[in-house]
Order: C-alpha cells, then structure tokens, then sequence
C-alpha cells in the first residue's frame, strides 16, 4: 500500500536507443518538500513528467495520493485527475492572457463560479494585483516566475511539481522566490517535488534530497546526512560545486 504522498515503484524510461530511467524508486512523504539533485541530462524533467502523466513509462508504478495513477503502458490516469500541479522550466504561460485571466480560466475549468474574490486573494498573496491587467511579455522574470505559482495555486492541487523554478533568476530574485516557496507550503498542505542543480535551493528549501545519477536514485537523505557521508563521487560534487 502506496503512502499519501507520492511514490515511484522500478520506473523505466527510454527514448529510442538512449536510457533515461533505470528502475528508479522513490518516495515522498505527504506534506513534506523533496529536491531531486542532478546534472543537465540525468533525466530529472523527465521523472516529473512521468509523475505528471505528461510521458509514459516502459516499466514502473506511479502512486499519488495513496492510488496508482501510472502502471507501466497499460495504466495511465489522465494529467487533470491527479491533482498535480506542474511548474515548467520555461512557465508554460499564456501569452494571449492578462494575469488575471490566467486564473479565470483556472477557475472556470473548474466551475467555480463568480470566482473575482479568489482572484484577487490569489494575486494579492504574490504581489500581483496591480499587475493583473498585464500579459506576460509585459512581466520581469521574477513577475513570471509568480504567475506561475498563482495558476498553481489556482488549481488547488495537493502536489506541486517544479522543474528548476529558480534557474535564470538573479540572486534577489532567486532569494524573493525561494521566500514564496516557503509561504506556499506555509499557507497549503502541499506536496513540493522540484528538480534542480543548485545545491543552495536544496539546502534552504527541501526537507530531503535525492540524488539521481545514471538513471537512478543513487542516494537519499537530508542535506546534513549526505554531506557527511556521501556514497558517490557525484554526491560530493553536486553539493559543493
């Protein structure tokens, strides 16, 4: 029996010739925030995406919530009905939409109706309401980096995915949104996966990282524990780059 949170049970992943996913198993506790640390390539973006019911696995079992969501080919739960949401590296924003209408839409896909206070609480919580006539291209980074996370809020989702939220940011702006990262979890019971590099995001955000290394999760523990006693040479070198 699955936990509440999210767990991946021997999941394989290929393109064509090359292996992205060797047989990878991990767990993420209900409530708590998870850093998967590697290097560009090691197949991070594509483990949210399985999670997130955006690629299929060959092999593997995917639990959400307490109910298997992805069964190698053979099952597979729609994205929408996982209650995950998905920040993308590039934020995945609608160009076409102000602010606000970003979270309209959410809304209305959700037959919430007269949803105008929500909104404006939503907008108001990431500092930005007085931007909310706004469309993307008329944003800073830091600005997009914040619509993104209202659309997710939006959503009301139980599990958060975040696929390197803080890359191409300055540092004030990755300080700003590292701030945001802890209001969310501080104001919703949510479930933060996020990949990344950096090994500073992982020490000021995350209760645990994981390291994925060839294809699997080599090792798995708090930033102390695997600072003192790495099991890898890539262990060590990924957390004091």
């Amino acid at each position: 029996m699955s936990s509440e949170g999210i767990e991946l049970r021997g999941v394989v992943k290929s393109f064509g010739e090359e292996s992205v996913l060797r047989g990878v198993n991990l767990s993420v506790r209900k409530g708590e925030t998870l850093a998967v640390l590697g290097v560009s390539g090691a197949g991070k973006t594509t483990l949210l995406r399985i999670i997130a019911g955006l690629d299929v696995p060959e092999e593997g079992e995917v639990f959400v919530g307490g109910r298997v969501v992805t069964r190698g080919p053979d099952l597979l739960v729609p994205p929408r009905e996982r209650q995950v949401g998905f920040i993308f590296q590039n934020l995945g924003l609608w160009q076409h939409m102000s602010v606000e209408e970003h979270l309209r839409f959410v809304f209305n896909l959700r037959r919430i109706k007269d949803p105008e206070d929500k909104i404006r609480e939503i907008l108001e919580f990431f500092g930005l309401w007085k931007h909310r006539k706004k469309r993307p291209h008329q944003l800073s980074g830091g600005e997009k980096q914040r619509l993104a996370f209202a659309r997710a809020m939006a959503q009301q989702v139980k599990f958060l995915l975040l696929d390197e939220p803080l890359s191409n940011l300055d540092l004030p702006r990755k300080k700003q949104l590292r701030e945001e990262l802890l209001r969310i979890k501080a104001r919703r019971d949510v479930t933060l996966l996020y990949v990344t590099h950096d090994p500073l995001d992982v020490r000021i955000i995350s209760h645990r990282v994981a390291v994925l290394h060839q294809g699997r999760i080599i090792q798995e523990g708090t930033w102390e524990e695997l600072l003192r006693s790495p099991v890898h040479p890539i262990v060590e070198e990924l957390l004091n780059p």
